[in-house]
């Protein structure tokens, strides 16, 4: 299984080394390197689809698994294509990297982003592996848990980003904070469902052998949304943009746990 496990992982490595490097160079054509947030849920369903055609675990079971991470990948990166990439906007976080790269802006964007998110996807991609390598025909009771936990966050998270998209689109909310559903018990709901789909992919995987390993994948999650690259980064956004709005929506919705707002 150990051999089987690494072949895996390197082959679903060489398939997302080539999605990414051609994602690359169409940033590169248009000069927008933010397809590379659509690069992240395509990468992790691509690595599924992989460990599901190649995988000799029970058939019905990697199909399950698989059709979990497409959904989820592929509506991730649907929502980003539409709502960022068409707009022709690049993300400040990459017009700062522009800056900062200089003359080697595009040698660096290609390994020190693209093929980094690549390798970050095949790693928090465990989750998926250890079912894909699982022979067993008996359905685990967390298996079904975590399918119902997974239901649940992407519901939450397509509510929550529909709703914000709905605010945005009103001409009068232009330059005020969406404090509306689901966004007025959490700042960042959808960071939030986005984590318990993770949670969910790491209660499938603990039903297989060896499959606590891919615990790893929501815990690095929960890390990277809360104090990397989530919650902080579109914090300084809202607070450059909103100003005082922002800081008294702060003061009175939840960060990333959705509760009751404070009076």
């Amino acid at each position: 299984m150990y051999e089987k496990a690494l072949s895996l992982m390197f082959t679903a490595w060489v398939v997302v080394f080539f999605l990414m490097s051609l994602l690359w160079l169409i940033g590169k054509i248009i000069h927008n390197y933010a397809i590379v947030d659509v690069g992240w849920g395509l990468c992790i369903s691509t690595i599924a689809i992989v460990y599901f055609l190649l995988g000799d675990a029970y058939s019905v079971r990697k199909a399950i698994f698989a059709f979990m991470a497409t959904v989820w990948g592929w509506r991730l990166s649907y929502f980003i294509f539409t709502t960022r990439v068409l707009s022709g906007h690049e993300d400040a976080r990459y017009a700062a990297f522009r800056k900062d790269y200089g003359d080697k802006v595009d040698i660096k964007f290609f390994t020190n982003v693209f093929q980094f998110q690549g390798v970050l996807g095949v790693l928090l991609s465990l989750p998926f592996l250890f079912p894909a390598l699982n022979p067993s025909v008996v359905t685990e009771p967390l298996e079904i848990v975590g399918l119902i936990l997974f239901t649940l966050g992407l519901l939450g998270e397509s509510v929550a980003d529909f709703q914000l998209a709905e605010f945005k689109a009103d001409p009068t909310n232009q330059g005020k904070v969406c404090d509306e559903g689901l966004w007025k018990y959490s700042r960042h709901p959808n960071y939030f469902f986005e984590w318990i789909i993770w949670i969910s992919f790491g209660l499938v995987s603990l039903a297989s052998p060896w499959g606590w390993i891919g615990l790893i994948s929501p815990f690095i999650m929960y890390i990277l949304l809360t104090k990397i690259t989530g919650v902080p980064l579109n914090e300084v956004g809202q607070l450059r943009s909103k100003g005082r709005l922002y800081e008294e929506y702060k003061s009175k919705t939840s960060s990333f746990f959705p509760w009751f707002p404070k009076k």
